[in-house]
């Protein structure tokens, strides 16, 4: 190969690389555009939107970040707030988390009954229609029921919150490989209505490639809090 075929190698290799960066910097800005589109829409009250969408387009834009610490310490203070029956200073807990974790759906949860109590009726609603979005968007009719077709979630919050919108009992859980070598959580549960037993399947790809990329590793769920 010439001087002259070694600079046009260079130019393509170098504008393929460049074509490849850009291509991924699109992709993220769009995914970013994406979930910025539907959360505004959200916010603005149109609770019809695509809870599934808007969940996917979050984890894939830069403001994901499942599983925080923060979270969980946020949750046990709006819990502690709503258990005391301090409403009015239930409220603004409710809005700090949302205004840091604005999919969680705890905090939607806790919201809707820290409005509801004082007498924020409105509020109270959207925040209700956003709880059932989410709960209705993690696991299609069908899915869950085995290692063939695992609920899709994005944080461990997704799993425990599914779980206690069913009204389950976690009795043990336990990882596995599920269809597809998708790591999944597998929850042995109870149904505190029936008292049938149940095994739910969940899909945690997601968070789990986030956490490998933060840490190099992935550290277990924890159980659910009061479990």
């Amino acid at each position: 190969m010439n001087a002259a075929s070694v600079s046009v190698a260079l130019c393509r290799g170098f504008q393929l690389s460049l074509a490849l960066v850009l291509s991924l910097a699109m992709g993220s800005v769009a995914a970013s555009e994406d979930y910025a589109t539907l959360k505004q829409r959200l916010v603005g009250g149109d609770t019809g939107i695509d809870f599934v969408a808007l969940r996917m387009s979050y984890a894939a834009s830069p403001e994901y970040s499942p599983n925080r610490a923060s979270s969980l310490e946020q949750r046990r203070k709006l819990e502690q707030a709503l258990k005391l029956e301090q409403f009015e200073a239930a409220v603004p807990l409710a809005e700090a988390w949302l205004k840091d974790d604005y999919l969680n759906p705890f905090a939607h949860l806790g919201a809707a009954r820290a409005y509801e109590k004082t007498g924020k009726a409105e509020q109270a609603k959207f925040h209700n229609a956003v709880v059932d979005g989410l709960f209705q968007s993690i696991c299609a009719k069908g899915e869950g029921q085995s290692e063939n077709t695992p609920c899709r979630v994005i944080s461990i919050d997704e799993e425990h919150f599914f779980l206690a919108m069913n009204g389950f009992k976690l009795e043990g859980q336990h990882g596995l490989m599920c269809a597809g070598g998708q790591p999944c959580e597998v929850y042995d549960v109870t149904d505190r209505k029936t008292g049938r037993g149940y095994s739910v399947f969940m899909d945690i790809s997601i968070p789990l490639k986030f956490l490998e990329a933060q840490h190099g590793n992935a550290e277990a769920p924890p159980p659910p809090p009061g479990q």
